[in-house]
């Protein structure tokens, strides 16, 4: 609220010390170029304890990003959890300068070490980055990787709305019956909008052909999109 930006970013180090005198448990990282000059990169943070914390959540982990405004822009990088009684908890924050294989790589490895390990399995939902695609296998090599349903939604080549609400109502269908029902609809309707779905792994987007399905209330991380 007060300073310039440059200021705000010299003093993240002490920031960050002092939220850790609060919460011993408080995890973080800073990265900069070379030791001479210090310029910040990107850093990452979470607030502890994170093994603990991780063992009262679901395990569904949804990771999003959105473009900070301000001087020098940049981007924020986050992953959400669900707890038992279906409330949102957020777990990791990163800021980078753009979307990058490093930067999506040094968040996701830091989101690893903290919170699971290489053995891990648990629902990943995100958009169709092709980075984060290429990335999750790498880093949770026990992993479900699963897209979010809202993102396909918005991206539908179509220009019938119907097509899109079908679509929602087919990824969130509880029986294969009602799967198939919505899905002819929009192959009656809609041949377009329905080879650019097809083009998409049912295995990855439909709730009953995900294994653990039954940790994901809805594999849309619309709701999850608090910025």
């Amino acid at each position: 609220m007060r300073g310039s930006f440059e200021h705000a970013y010299q003093l993240l180090t002490s920031y960050f010390a002092e939220v850790r005198l609060v919460d011993p448990d408080f995890v973080f990282d800073i990265q900069t170029t070379s030791c001479k000059d210090k310029r910040f990169t990107m850093c990452f943070w979470c607030f502890g304890p994170p093994q603990k914390t991780y063992k009262l959540l679901r395990p569904v982990v949804v990771i999003d990003e959105t473009f900070l405004k301000g001087r020098y822009r940049g981007t924020l990088l986050t992953t959400i959890a669900i707890d038992l009684s279906n409330h949102f908890f957020p777990l990791t924050f990163s800021i980078t300068d753009s979307e990058t294989t490093e930067s999506w790589t040094y968040f996701l490895v830091m989101f690893r070490y903290n919170f699971y390990g290489y053995d891990t399995r648990f629902v990943v939902i995100s958009d169709r980055n092709p980075i984060i695609i290429n990335d999750v296998p790498k880093v949770f090599l026990f992993a479900i990787h699963a897209f979010c349903a809202f993102h396909i939604f918005n991206n539908i080549k179509t220009t019938l709305e119907s097509t899109r609400i079908a679509f929602r109502m087919a990824a969130e269908a509880l029986t294969s019956i009602n799967f198939d029902k919505h899905m002819n609809a929009i192959r009656n309707t809609d041949l377009v909008g329905l080879q650019y779905i097809l083009g998409i792994p049912k295995e990855a987007w439909f709730n009953l052909y995900i294994p653990m399905s039954r940790y994901v209330v809805t594999l849309s991380c619309s709701a999850y999109h608090l910025f």
